[in-house]
């Protein structure tokens, strides 16, 4: 929903020179007019730079062999929806547990979900059995599911401004799922980017 807010004040323009200001209310949820503002001038210029799409074979080579006694099995690579969207996965396994590791791409829509302004956002919601946190600071967004019961989870984050790293599945303990996110390096994302 928020996507499609920002889609279209980005497609309206700077034609009008009022500035929109405070919180409305969507679908019953607020929104900040301000910051959507601000994601569609991070997307416009993201747009207006272009984002090259990469291969998705150098996508491949980030996921590691394996992560805390898990092995990977075959990796898979999609394209889109979006332009210069490419998304590679594999999942991992160690006797009955096995869990995803998933790299996307996001292309020029990565700018919108890591702005600036967000830094130090963060939700907690805890159930009988585990957790959910969202966190976002430096620009990354950090999403954390455990359920203590079932031994499964996700951990997923958005890095560079432009990908989205997650492991979801079952492991010994969430700090597997958050090593195998973690092993994939931002740095080396940004370099293939180029």
């Amino acid at each position: 929903m928020a996507l499609a807010v920002v889609a279209t004040l980005a497609a309206c323009g700077r034609q009008d020179e009022r500035k929109s200001s405070g919180p409305v209310e969507v679908n019953g949820k607020q929104v900040d007019l301000r910051q959507l503002e601000r994601e569609s001038e991070r997307a416009e210029k993201a747009a207006q730079k272009g984002t090259r799409a990469l291969n998705p074979a150098g996508l491949q080579d980030l996921l590691p062999a394996s992560v805390g006694g898990f092995t990977r099995g075959p990796a898979t690579t999609q394209t889109g929806p979006e332009p210069n969207q490419t998304k590679t996965s594999a999942r991992y396994v160690k006797g009955t547990s096995a869990f995803l590791l998933e790299v996307t791409d996001l292309g020029a829509i990565g700018s919108i979900g890591a702005s600036d302004d967000a830094q130090g956002a963060a939700s907690t919601r805890r159930t009988a059995s585990g957790y959910e946190t969202i966190t976002t600071a430096s620009g990354r967004m950090v999403t954390e599911t455990w359920d203590t019961t079932s031994k499964s989870g996700r951990y997923s984050i958005v890095a560079a401004d432009r990908f989205a790293i997650s492991a979801e599945g079952s492991a010994d303990t969430v700090d597997v799922l958050k090593a195998a996110a973690e092993t994939v390096n931002a740095a080396r994302l940004r370099a293939l980017a180029g």
